[in-house]
């Protein structure tokens, strides 16, 4: 596994050269390894503020699908709203419009206009649920869950020991939750 500085230092200067090559990107964008913006057209991806990018997510602005068909490739715009998740392994794909505070689930692939404040998912994405439902939810859980502080996470420097109490807790329940 590579480090995660190396892999923090990567990200930014992939970010840097988008916002070169006319990729609107806001501030706080946070982007995990193995993510792209889509390289032949950056110009046509909007990007918020307060954006968080799990790993191996696609953004593109083009379709090359189309190329063997008619001789064209499709190319639409895509607008990410601000303060966002995308969940490891998503596609967004060309003309999609996507709202403010919004979170989208793993492996999605998202085409198309979604309002602000909802949960998206699937394959294809669809909304799932408004966020407030899922903050309500998750509030609950939290309430009825484990807490584990960052001590219990590799930013935290996590011991063995901890790591194994943290295995054991979590056999007994489905909710549980780190800082």
């Amino acid at each position: 596994m590579r480090n995660m500085r190396i892999d923090s230092i990567i990200s930014k200067i992939r970010i840097k050269k988008w916002k070169k090559d006319g990729a609107i990107i806001g501030d706080n964008l946070h982007m995990e390894r193995n993510s792209y913006l889509d390289s032949s057209f950056p110009w046509l991806i909007t990007i918020g503020n307060n954006v968080t990018i799990a790993p191996d997510v696609l953004i593109l602005s083009h379709d090359g699908s189309t190329q063997k068909a008619i001789g064209y490739s499709k190319i639409g715009k895509v607008t990410i709203g601000d303060n966002f998740f995308i969940g490891c392994k998503s596609i967004i794909l060309p003309d999609t419009v996507i709202g403010d505070n919004c979170v989208i689930g793993a492996g999605s692939i998202v085409k198309g206009v979604f309002p602000e404040n909802t949960i998206i998912s699937g394959a294809p994405a669809r909304v799932m649920q408004s966020l407030g439902t899922f903050k309500e939810k998750n509030e609950r859980r939290l309430e009825s869950g484990n807490v584990f502080d960052i001590s219990y996470t590799r930013k935290g420097k996590i011991t063995k020991e901890k790591k194994q109490q943290m295995l054991e807790v979590m056999e007994s329940s489905k909710n549980s939750f780190v800082v």
